[in-house]
């Protein structure tokens, strides 16, 4: 069957790249945003043909149409075909005698447009998503361009990522690191209960399975790291430094 000719002047649109900024509770749980792209959109005035309403193409009288040039030469070698675009219409193989007055023949002007993308749980700074047809629109009814999301990361003011894991320092005081005790924690998807054995020393880190960022189009999720910091009382009362004293008495030992 016989097919429809496509304008050699219709151009694809260009590839559009937007930052998308996200929270480390955003990339944990997977969001959708909506975002306001400033891009070339159809013209309206044209419906996007970029010639004057009543007009129409005519085809270019000096390569009829093919958009190109041939040369033929001959040689001892044998017959050379040189093949270059029309110069008359640029390689259209039409011309606009009457172009759209509002944008100029190009068939899109410059507009903005709300797009709607989802962002997957687990993406990371550097990851990034590509929206088929979502940028600049083509030039004389020609494909558009793709609009890339590019992710971000924003710094966390409690947490630290360490690829799917997360950390987290907790201040305890010297009697919860020697008595033990059980202490709420924040945790991405609000808090948690962590217990402190008895007699442990600052610094040591416990794990949380489970609570960290989901891995991303794959399953399981990696843990959060709690740091237990021992916090040094300051302003002591009179009874607070005796109390202390007494005790620094009784514990004169080396640590083990």
């Amino acid at each position: 069957g016989g097919g429809r000719r496509r304008d050699r002047s219709a151009g694809r649109g260009n590839d559009l790249q937007v930052r998308l900024r996200l929270s480390l509770r955003e990339i944990a749980t997977g969001v959708t945003k909506k975002i306001k792209v400033t891009k070339m959109v159809p013209c309206t005035r044209c419906k996007g043909k970029g010639i004057k309403e009543g007009s129409s193409k005519q085809t270019c009288p000096a390569c009829h149409g093919t958009g190109e040039l041939r040369q033929v030469s001959r040689s001892l070698f044998g017959q050379f075909v040189n093949v270059q675009a029309c110069p008359s219409c640029r390689g259209a193989g039409s011309l606009i005698s009457d172009p759209c007055p509002a944008c100029g023949g190009a068939a899109a002007v410059e507009g903005s447009k709300n797009v709607e993308v989802k962002i997957p749980a687990g993406v990371a700074t550097g990851n990034y998503i590509r929206l088929e047809g979502q940028g600049d629109a083509g030039t004389r009814g020609g494909p558009a361009g793709d609009l890339i999301i590019l992710i971000e990361e924003i710094e966390d003011p409690v947490f630290e990522r360490h690829g799917y894991d997360i950390a987290c320092d907790l201040p305890v005081s010297f009697s919860q690191l020697a008595l033990g005790a059980r202490i709420e924690i924040p945790t991405l998807d609000g808090t948690a209960a962590i217990k402190v054995p008895a007699g442990t020393q600052s610094h040591k880190i416990l794990r949380l399975k489970g609570k960290g960022i989901p891995h991303l189009n794959s399953y399981g999720r990696g843990d959060q790291l709690v740091r237990l910091v021992a916090w040094t009382p300051r302003n002591l009362t009179r009874e607070e430094r005796e109390a202390f004293e007494g005790l620094e008495k009784k514990t004169r030992e080396k640590p083990p």
